[in-house]
């Protein structure tokens, strides 16, 4: 008798807040309100990114110094990413590059082999490094090599305040954590 009752009493909660559900839904129904002001425009920031085909040989040093466009907008804070086109596969729709991240080092039969590349605001230096006399590497691996070079932009931001500027209470916050 006692599981009957329970289980009455659990099915008439049930039924009465499925009911309360179903009003709370339908009496959300009116004319929609006025439309508000229009907010300040915001900011759009892109990344900017481009392909550069770079030959490597001893008249270059085995380097290529790139200027950024001039129409790219690079501040001192921003991010440089550079990847190398390591292989390119085939695909119904065409041939896709696989890129990976500069540096990259690569094992020939003459030994180590790395991409990498510096950077200002201004320019960007791409170039080989080895174990071994560069004027040994296939060209292969000296021409047509593709780079995509991205600019991503940043600030500058500070985690922890500067000493002068903390209190006491302060020092004990980051001294316990």
């Amino acid at each position: 008798m006692k599981v009957l009752f329970l289980k009455y009493h659990s099915m008439k909660k049930a039924v009465l807040l499925s009911l309360l559900s179903l009003v709370f839904l339908v009496s959300c129904n009116g004319p929609e309100g006025p439309i508000g002001p229009q907010g300040p425009e915001g900011i759009s920031i892109f990344s900017n990114v481009m392909e550069v085909s770079v030959d490597f040989d001893a008249s270059n040093n085995y380097e290529a110094l790139l200027n950024f466009p001039s129409d790219w907008i690079v501040y001192e804070a921003d991010l440089i990413m550079v990847y190398l086109s390591y292989e390119t596969i085939s695909n119904s729709s065409g041939p896709i590059n696989i890129w990976r991240a500069l540096p990259q080092t690569l094992l020939t039969n003459e030994g180590l082999l790395q991409y990498n590349f510096d950077h200002t605001y201004q320019d960007i230096r791409l170039f080989m490094q080895a174990d071994y006399d560069l004027n040994l590497t296939t060209s292969a691996d000296r021409e047509n090599q593709v780079f995509k070079i991205a600019v991503i932009p940043a600030q500058y931001g500070e985690l922890i305040p500067h000493l002068e500027e903390l209190s006491e209470s302060d020092f004990d916050y980051f001294s316990s954590n």
